[in-house]
């Protein structure tokens, strides 16, 4: 038996004319998984036999590899030569290592390729969503301008007071878009901050219901709301939580039946700090739904012709604000049943009511 070094992580075992063994580097057997020291004379049918099952070939042997062993763990390759005196070396190669980077590398690939198609695809709804707003701008715009030009023409105050709310509500719908683009670019480079105002739990949650009212409103919905924490302040970024709220809502009644209920309502966690909930009974989602809603870019319907609208970036903005806040974004859903979004911000964000103010309540 040779006792030499394998090279480069290859162990080496020579077979005479008759495939039997004649020689193998020291680590031959021990790479095999096989008892030491494998005896001269073993034919190389019997030595194969005692492997365990061919590792499905994938990815496929390189080129001059026979075939592949998957033995206590590890990728084996095995190769073999032809000898001039008619016998064979087969060589054995442990493929492990070199297997993982390549999956990872493939991996990684899928992963940026998956990224750049929800770009592009986020790129052209984002010039849907841009031109939507734009178009009615400009054509209410227009239609004053055009009116107030006409010789003796007295503009129709009602009139005017419609066209400038139309107007003022695109305008704030692009401003919000704009917002969304700006925080993700903010998430991307790090540079993401939330301010630190004082505010009432409560008196959120009445904000965002009474903003969301118009549009459930059109769309057949009741609206109602729910306070069981009574006056509680917070410590947060008022601005991002109230549009973290509307964008629970707005999905809400987006995707609600119409007809339907939504629900927001703020409570107390077990844990001593407070949650806000959104709750609807509209189309839901499963599973593998939830998991990809919640990623920038990506939306469950990519059709322009698609029944709602949206960036694809909602969810995400929610779920990077409340983690901000050192909270959680939870999602409970099922497909026709409807949604549950729960904003949890932990007992650190509550401020502690002032002495007085804790005995007023007491006595109440």
């Amino acid at each position: 038996m040779s006792s030499a070094l394998h090279p480069g992580g290859i162990a080496v075992g020579v077979f005479d004319a008759a495939r039997c063994l004649r020689s193998a580097t020291a680590d031959f057997a021990t790479l095999l998984g096989l008892a030491e020291p494998l005896p001269v004379g073993l034919p190389l049918d019997e030595l194969l036999a005692a492997l365990p099952p061919r590792a499905p070939e994938t990815p496929p042997p390189s080129e001059g590899i026979s075939c592949c062993y998957e033995i206590a763990g590890r990728l084996l390759e095995f190769a073999e030569q032809p000898l001039p005196d008619g016998g064979c070396t087969l060589a054995v190669m442990d493929t492990t290592e070199i297997n993982r980077t390549a999956e990872a590398l493939r991996a990684g690939r899928e992963v940026a390729e998956a990224g750049a198609r929800a770009k592009a695809r986020f790129l052209s709804t984002m010039s849907h969503e841009l031109r939507t707003p734009l178009n009615a701008v400009i054509g209410f715009a227009e239609t004053l301008a055009f009116d107030a030009a006409r010789p003796g023409a007295t503009p129709d105050p009602a009139e005017v007071e419609e066209y400038a709310l139309h107007i003022r509500d695109a305008g704030r719908h692009l401003l919000g878009l704009i917002d969304d683009m700006l925080d993700l670019v903010r998430l991307d480079s790090g540079a993401y901050q939330i301010a630190d105002d004082t505010l009432d739990a409560a008196r959120l949650v009445q904000t965002a219901a009474r903003a969301i009212a118009p549009a459930a409103e059109v769309a057949g919905l009741v609206v109602s709301q729910r306070d069981e924490v009574g006056p509680l302040r917070l410590h947060g970024d008022e601005r991002r939580l109230r549009r973290l709220l509307g964008h629970l809502l707005d999905n809400a009644v987006k995707f609600s039946f119409r007809g339907g209920d939504v629900e927001i309502s703020a409570t107390r966690t077990e844990e001593g700090g407070v949650a806000m909930v959104v709750r609807d009974q509209g189309r839901g989602m499963a599973p593998d739904e939830i998991e990809r809603a919640l990623l920038p870019f990506h939306q469950l319907d990519t059709r322009l012709s698609r029944r709602v609208g949206g960036t694809g970036l909602g969810l995400y903005f929610c779920r990077a604000v409340a983690e901000a806040h050192g909270g959680q974004l939870r999602l409970q859903s099922r497909p026709g049943i409807g949604t549950t979004a729960t904003l949890v911000l932990p007992p650190a964000r509550l401020i502690e009511p002032l002495p007085s103010q804790q005995l007023a309540q007491e006595n109440q």
